[in-house]
């Protein structure tokens, strides 16, 4: 008999707690040090487009639209981070050969290896915040969080509550 997942409403007691501990926790080994924000302000590059561009790499043939859907955001938000993302040369558009007003996002090289670099300076600043845990506490947090990603893989709502 295979196993069924069930979605937490964001209301459970418990998925609300998940969700206080989880932010608490990101906030104690995440921002203090502020070498990830550092890293985007040396780079010109705000959350939100790193974010964009995040998307971007991992949606290939994504669309003005279906970013803003994706992000939450409204189109002349989304335009405008694009526009300097291209300005930056983190970003291309592409014409779609049979309908010219479609455009598909692109990222480019220079985008590719920022986030490379973003994901090295976050992870990093992931393993110093936790340094202070005990060796035991570590190991149990990495298969915790490696038994987490792995049924979200498996999720086909990807994450969002049913």
């Amino acid at each position: 008999m295979a196993k069924q997942t069930m979605s937490r409403s964001p209301d459970d007691p418990v998925n609300a707690r998940l969700g206080e501990v989880l932010e608490a926790f990101m906030n104690r080994v995440a921002h203090p040090r502020g070498r990830a924000l550092a890293f985007l302000t040396q780079s010109s590059v705000t959350v939100d487009q790193a974010i964009l561009m995040h998307h971007a790499l991992t949606r290939p043939g994504s669309t003005p639209t279906s970013l803003a859907a994706t992000m939450n955001l409204s189109l002349p938000s989304i335009s405008q981070m694009l526009e300097r993302l291209a300005r930056l040369g983190m970003l291309r558009r592409i014409e779609d050969p049979a309908d010219r007003r479609r455009k598909t996002i692109a990222v480019t090289p220079k985008a590719r290896r920022f986030l490379r670099e973003l994901q090295a300076v976050r992870s990093q600043e992931f393993s110093a915040g936790a340094a202070a845990l005990s060796p035991a506490a570590q190991q149990r947090l990495v298969a915790a969080l490696e038994r987490a990603l792995t049924e979200l893989d498996a999720d086909p709502s990807g994450g969002e509550p049913r």
